[in-house]
């Protein structure tokens, strides 16, 4: 690694608090986050939310003079936002530090806004979860991102499928378990991507094999951006003849936190699994 040897870099690894190692990790699992999204994980015991970003970018300030974490050019809400906004990502001392034994090394590069985006979207999706998790009786049992989620199956066909949802996550109390494969939409995609993948959903719960790994089909949850977009997808999936309506839950991202607590499924749905 340019510029920092091997003892140098043990040298960081023994000086970092649990903290510190707690937003490496986040960030090597969730490859993008805003300073916003890591106040919210990491800085919680502040009173004030303005007191936590500053004690968060001090923090965040300590690792990019080490090259542990960097951060792009780029902001969320432009320049006006300051370094709140800003987008950070692992550095080479941080992936190097917690990349898996044996695995190539990582390279950020540049993203494009839409990848960007949609990253973003899918870290503020795992923060409101580990929110909900904190504020409320909600375990929030698993939390799978990208390809720890992923799932390659034979078709009726006898093709092979990938399942590729963004999210996987289970979420428990001391009587159910919920179980989730979480979409997130920018509205980059045509309805019809929409549907194929939703398809994949369909074909992949007549294999039985999510059934077997969790007791139950878990509900497919879409975030999209707009409502307009809840209704256009509704509206696909039900004219569809091959797509269970029962089986997708389309929502905004306003609506993640209501959809998801126990208070808002007040009746009995496939994915929730009942405790002996």
């Amino acid at each position: 690694m340019s510029g920092i040897g091997r003892r140098t870099l043990q040298d960081i690894a023994r000086s970092l608090s649990a903290r510190d190692w707690a937003i490496l990790r986040f960030l090597s699992t969730h490859k993008f986050a805003s300073t916003a999204h890591l106040c919210r994980m990491h800085f919680t015991a502040h009173a004030t939310s303005s007191a936590a970003t500053r004690a968060c970018l001090r923090v965040l300030d300590r690792l990019l003079e080490r090259r542990l974490v960097s951060r792009l050019d780029r902001r969320i809400g432009g320049i006006r936002h300051g370094s709140a906004g800003f987008i950070w990502h692992l550095d080479v001392a941080g992936e190097r530090l917690t990349r898996p034994h044996g695995s190539p090394r990582r390279h950020v590069g540049d993203p494009t806004s839409a990848f960007l985006d949609h990253h973003l979207q899918v870290t503020d999706t795992v923060v409101t979860l580990h929110e909900l998790s904190r504020k409320t009786d909600l375990e929030l049992a698993a939390v799978l991102v990208e390809t720890e989620a992923w799932r390659s199956f034979l078709t009726s066909h006898s093709t092979t499928a990938m399942l590729k949802p963004d999210l996987f996550a289970t979420l428990a109390t001391s009587e159910f378990e919920d179980h989730w494969y979480i979409e997130v939409d920018r509205g980059t995609e045509s309805t019809p991507v929409l549907l194929a993948k939703c398809r994949v959903y369909a074909a992949y719960k007549i294999t039985g094999r999510a059934q077997a790994e969790h007791g139950v089909f878990p509900r497919v949850l879409w975030v999209v951006p707009t409502q307009r977009r809840v209704q256009r997808l509704q509206s696909a999936i039900h004219v569809d003849p091959k797509l269970p309506n029962n089986l997708f839950t389309i929502i905004t991202p306003d609506q993640l936190t209501a959809t998801i607590e126990p208070a808002a499924d007040t009746t009995p749905t496939e994915s929730r699994k009942e405790e002996p």
